[in-house]
């Protein structure tokens, strides 16, 4: 028995180790209106080449390492980003990047639904603009289409509004659009379209 155990450990110590990157995933929390960042990835092998899946993102390889530029100014939500990477034995690894993007405002729910049949009572839209925020306030709120009317109104709190949205009718199914327009000078923040449905 123990010289069984002996030969598999044996075996075991001889394989070579497989290369491969020490943080394949990595995360990022970006500021507002934050323009680009820059991630190194590392393997334990030379790399041989590299393609982003992003026009965003840019490579660049020195043996073991990769460096990733990435240009963050659209990003308006949080997202995920990747690069395939090979190593000299040939193996190849998805990297990923995850860039957490901080919410300049907050809309609550994402969207308005109602059912076809169900009473046409209106629901309330609430949105938040977070300290340090680049939307200094809310310009606007409008409708696109004729099939739901609103009232929008400040909150209690300084950030704060409300938008009460009441469909004329659910007798059948109905898609219009709220829009939201923003006091921003970074224009991935100066406007916000709600959906509005009546669905099945």
């Amino acid at each position: 028995m123990k010289s069984a155990f002996f030969f598999l450990f044996s075996l075991v110590v001889a394989c070579p180790a497989i290369a491969g990157f020490a943080k394949p995933e990595q995360s990022v929390k970006l500021s507002y209106g934050q323009q680009q960042t820059t991630l190194v990835f590392e393997a334990d092998s030379a790399i041989t080449k590299a393609k982003p899946h992003c026009d965003c993102t840019t490579v660049t390889i020195s043996g073991n390492k990769l460096t990733a530029v990435v240009d963050t100014s659209k990003f308006d939500a949080s997202v995920d980003k990747t690069i395939s990477a090979t190593t000299a034995d040939g193996r190849q690894t998805t990297l990923t990047m995850k860039f957490e993007v901080p919410q300049a405002v907050i809309f609550s729910p994402a969207s308005l639904i109602w059912k076809v049949g169900e009473a046409p009572a209106p629901k309330v839209l609430r949105i938040t603009v977070p300290v340090g925020s680049p939307v200094k306030s809310l310009k606007e709120a409008g409708l696109e289409g004729e099939d739901f009317i609103y009232d929008a109104a400040k909150g209690k709190r300084k950030g704060e509004y409300t938008v009460t949205v009441t469909p004329k009718s659910t007798a059948k199914r109905l898609r219009n659009r709220l829009v939201i327009k923003m006091d921003s000078t970074d224009p991935r923040f100066s406007q916000r379209i709600i959906l509005l449905r009546v669905n099945k």
